[in-house]
């Protein structure tokens, strides 16, 4: 059986404390970070053949984009994230894979949010991106 789930029960929480976490009003989707890894060329007079040659340098999350449905309450919570001096922490859980019977994987991750509309249609629902600068490290938690 594939072990492949949906995003349907998914959550997508934020935190200004990293300890008490509330849900993102009307989130249409899961956005996790992928973490990228630069690499310094360090090639000298005397690299092996004539090939470059380069070390692992510093890693980055990038950035990423939440999708939600707009309401106000949802609006005035990512201003005031955006007006905060500090990252918010964000907590994606997944939902249950057949394997896994307590909860599912978890990744939790920093940044700073930018919340915009999305140009809608007569008859369109409104939208909500919100798009997220992250800093620091991203964890994955596996599920159980």
């Amino acid at each position: 059986m594939s072990e492949q789930i949906i995003a349907y029960g998914a959550t997508v929480e934020r935190s200004t404390d990293g300890t008490t976490y509330e849900a993102i009003p009307e989130c249409k989707g899961v956005a996790v970070p992928a973490v990228t890894t630069e690499y310094q060329e360090v090639t000298s007079l005397d690299s092996p053949n004539g090939f470059r040659e380069y070390v692992k340098g510093l890693k980055d999350a990038g950035e990423i984009t939440v999708p939600a449905g707009y309401t106000s309450a949802g609006y005035a919570q990512q201003i005031s994230d955006q007006n905060a001096n500090g990252a918010i922490y964000y907590r994606v859980t997944m939902p249950l894979q057949p394997s896994q019977t307590t909860e599912g994987d978890v990744f939790e991750f920093r940044g700073f949010p930018t919340p915009e509309l999305e140009a809608n249609d007569l008859g369109a629902p409104v939208n909500m991106n919100i798009n997220l600068r992250l800093t620091g490290d991203v964890t994955w938690t596996a599920g159980t």
